[in-house]
Formats: structure tokens, sequence, C-alpha cells
């Protein structure tokens, strides 16, 4: 056991890129390794400072009793969200897989090494969330004392119940679509978010207003599963025992699946999307921006990994525009969210939420990267960087299209208030689309990673994409506040910016060739 640990210690280490930051002599690695690092040291720290925030609101609304569901809830939906999104056929096999399974270690360790690697990262961030909110509460909360033994429970209930939650679902859509003989990335990676995610989207629905604390204490595992009622908020012994024994039965099933049925599993999580082969004649009459395209659709719809990484917030956009749409509460226009200095009425959130969909995720941040060492496929043929520029442009704004549709329907039905504020509505969200595509190619092209062994390397940890985030998140920053101050020449400004960059990027892009150094 302890070579396991320890060997569990060498994959953290590298997947962090400490080893990388500490041995390598590149210096494009050491700086790749110090924006990783900075990255997730950001995350933490926004994470404890919600946590704080939510600490310091319930104590001031004396509603204390309220912090253990809302933060088992957002734990447990963070964690198993960010499980789902970085893809279940991980915890299966990796690129270390055939190395594991050479290692003079029992075969049980080999086949949930890497379940076992997740659950380490799992306990050490349920650890550091749940530890932060009880110093918080240390003179807040009665009965400390067995508020720490319920912290201590609950730092180890969690990441179990997520880690077997999440797989048992993803298990079952395979299944499902296999039985049905669906062979699709997109489908299976949408219903396999809206499974899990039904209980928090049903309460949210139910919900008698938009505030946190009413989403996430109904939704939190203590009150799903039945641990605690709506009448009370306390949590006791009998509880946590329950909790524990539904967490063990859900551990008991996934630890069955890996260990006697692992065969069927990677089986299951290696079969890749069947497509039938173009025929060569069809492909010669097509356009070179039809082959291209299709080439470039083809690629994407092959990763799971890559699916679940960018269709999420098109598929957002399209379910939040449909809402509105038909009108499915009431809240959505009649909410005003009020702040300690802003008031923002309906029209303003939903033009941030489309801002926010639109801007978050772009499939061009890793798409030359993910060519990977095949890359010389296109190096080698006659083709112009505005040709591929184009084609993989053209998927990332293809995703969008039905959500934005419905999105300009939407704001000119019900918030538009002339046809001139219609029009910059339009022009805004579809150059901001734009805008986002085309950076994302342009930084992928000047931090492309062409040799990588996993597909997290390029799609989550990649260098082009968390500059990309980057520059996104300033963008977004920049328009949220010009749209919450309603300066009258906001679109008009924001119209201005996007078209301005667009015009540079393409005057760049139509300078730059695509040649590795």
């Amino acid at each position: 056991m302890s070579k396991l640990i320890q060997l569990q210690k060498y994959s953290l280490a590298n997947d962090f890129q400490f080893y990388r930051l500490g041995s390598s002599t590149n210096q494009d690695d050491r700086k790749h390794a110090v924006l990783t690092l900075a990255g997730y040291c950001a995350a933490v720290v926004m994470a404890i400072g919600y946590i704080v925030y939510i600490a310091f609101d319930l104590y001031i609304r004396e509603e204390s009793m309220l912090f253990f569901p809302i933060l088992s809830s957002i734990l447990f939906w963070a964690l198993g969200f960010w499980t789902i999104l970085s893809g279940l056929k991980k915890l299966i096999f990796s690129s270390d897989t055939e190395l594991i399974f050479s290692l003079p270690m029992p075969l049980w360790q080999a086949k949930l090494f890497n379940v076992i690697k997740l659950l380490i990262l799992y306990l050490l961030v349920a650890a550091i969330a749940v530890f932060a909110g009880i110093l918080l509460h240390m003179f807040i909360l009665p009965d400390f004392w067995f508020v720490l033994l319920s912290s201590l429970l609950l730092v180890v209930i969690l990441p179990l119940l997520v880690i077997a939650t999440t797989f048992i679902i993803s298990l079952a859509v395979k299944v499902l679509l296999n039985f049905l003989r669906i062979h699709s990335n997109v489908i299976e990676a949408l219903l396999t978010f809206f499974l899990f995610l039904s209980p928090l989207l049903y309460n949210t629905y139910n919900s008698a207003s938009l505030n946190y604390k009413d989403i996430f204490s109904n939704s939190s595992p203590l009150y799903l599963f039945g641990i605690i009622s709506n009448s009370t908020s306390e949590v006791g012994f009998f509880n946590l025992v329950c909790i524990l024994g539904i967490t063990l039965a859900l551990v008991l099933i996934t630890g069955y699946v890996f260990t006697k049925r692992y065969a069927f599993l990677v089986a299951s999580y290696s079969t890749s999307s069947k497509r039938k082969t173009r025929d060569s004649s069809t492909l010669s009459s097509n356009s070179l921006f039809k082959n291209l395209f299709s080439k470039e659709l083809k690629l994407y719809l092959s990763s799971i990994t890559y699916v679940s990484n960018t269709v999420l917030t098109p598929a957002l956009l399209l379910i939040g525009s449909l809402a509105y749409l038909f009108n499915i509460s009431p809240l959505l226009y009649d909410y005003t969210l009020e702040l300690s200095i802003i008031t923002l009425s309906s029209k303003y959130i939903f033009i941030l939420f489309t801002t926010v969909c639109i801007l978050l995720t772009t499939t061009t941040s890793s798409s030359l990267s993910f060519e990977g060492q095949s890359i010389w496929i296109l190096l080698t043929s006659p083709l112009s960087l505005m040709d591929l520029a184009k084609a993989k442009i053209a998927l990332n704004v293809l995703l969008f299209v039905p959500g934005l549709a419905c999105a300009i329907l939407v704001y000119t039905q019900n918030f538009s208030s002339s046809l001139l504020d219609s029009l910059l509505f339009i022009s805004f969200t579809i150059t901001s689309l734009l805008l986002v595509s085309i950076v994302g190619f342009f930084v992928n092209l000047k931090f492309p990673n062409y040799n990588w062994s996993s597909e997290m390397e390029v799609i989550k940890q990649g260098k082009s994409t968390i500059i990309t985030a980057i520059l996104s998140t300033c963008l977004l920053s920049i328009t949220g506040i010009l749209i919450i101050l309603d300066f009258s020449f906001t679109f008009h400004l924001l119209l201005l910016v996007n078209v301005s960059i667009i015009t540079f990027l393409i005057y760049k892009l139509r300078e730059s060739s695509l040649i590795m150094d």
C-alpha cells in the first residue's frame, strides 16, 4: 500500500506540473507549469472566498445551521460537474495504464489506480473547503465538537459519493446508448450532464426565488437522500450513519464493476463513434471548405472529453433561451437582482447570461493542438492558414447557432425597446461569438502543443486554452461592467471594440503561417 501511495504522489505531482517546474530546463515548459499552477491557485482562492462569503452571509441572517447543507451541496455538484467534465473515461485507463499494470502491485490496485488518485485529490479539496468553513463557524455553531466530527465524516463521504454517483450515471448512459445503437459523443455528454444535474435543475425550477440558499440547501445530498428533512437543517448522528450507508452501497457497486467487470469497462469506454466512410467521389465533388469542415467535425466528435468541455455553454444558452421563450417561470422576466451598490433588471441579466455563454467557451483554443502528431498532414498540404481557420471557427460558431437564434428571438420579442436596440444586440452577440472564436484560434496558433499523451493536456491544461480563458474573462468583465453601468452607448462601444479586434486578428492571420518551431 505504501508503494501505491508513493506512486500516487508522483502521479499527482506530475499532473499539477510540479516536476516540470522543478526539473525542466526548457523555459517554455516552466512558464506553462507556472501558468497552470497559478490557475489552480486562483480557483482555490476564489472557492475559499465564496465559502467565506456564504459563512458570513448566513451568520448575519442568523441562518448558520444552513451552512452544512449548502456547503455539502456546493461541493457535491461542483465536484460531480468537474468529474463529468474531465471525462469518466480517465478513471478506467489513461496514458500510464500499460505502465501501471506492468508494475509489481496487486491487480485490484492497478484497476482502481486512477479512481484512487481522483479520490485523493477530492479529499484534499473537500478538506480545505469544509475546514475553512468550520473555522469561520467555530464560535457560531452549537455543539462545536459534534460539528467537527460531522465535518470529518463529510470530508470522507462526499468525494466517495461524487465519484460513485457520476460513474454509475455515466456507465448507465453508455450502456443505454449502446443498447439503442446510438453512437454520439454529443448526446452522451448532454444526457450524462442532464441526469446528474436533474435534481439541481428541478429544485431550481421549483424554487420560490433564485436565492442561492434556497437552491443549494434543497439540492444538498443530505436532502436528496432523505437524510434531513425540509423542516429542519440539523444533521444528527443517525443522519450521518444513513448517508454513510448509502455511500458505501454505491462504492461497493462501483468497486465490483471495476474489479470484476474491468474488461467490460475497457471495451465500453474505448469504443469510438461509428461513422460511415464517405465515398471518395463525394469528397472530390465537394468544396474545400466543406471537406475541411467535415474533417473538423469528425475530429471534434471523436473525443468525449473534447465534446464535454465545449458543448455545455452552447447547450446552456439554448436551454436558457428556450426557458425564456416559453416563459417557463415568471421569475425569468420579473426577477430583479439587488446587490449592495447595483440593481440589475431581468433585461440586463439576460444580456449578461447570453454574453457569458458566448464568451466562456470556445473550441478553437485547442483545435490546432488537437490535431496532435498528425499535424504534419496539414503542414504538407497545399492549404492556406485562412482556409484552415475558417473551418475551425465555423465549427465553434455552428455549436452556438441554435442557442443564439433563440436568444435573439427572446430579446427582440421581450426586451428590445426599438429596432435599433434589436439590431445592436444582434450585431453585438454575433461579433462576440466571432471574436472569441478567432481569438482562440490565434492564441492556439501562437502556443500550439502537438506532442501530448492525454487529451486533457490540450483541452483543459494547454497554454493556449488557459490564455484564451484569461482573455475571455477579461473581455467578459469589461462587458459586464459596461452593461451593469447601463451607459446609453454600451452596445455601440462594445460593437466597435469587437469589430476592431476581429479586423486586426484577421489581418494578422493572413500574414501568419502554420509552421512549427
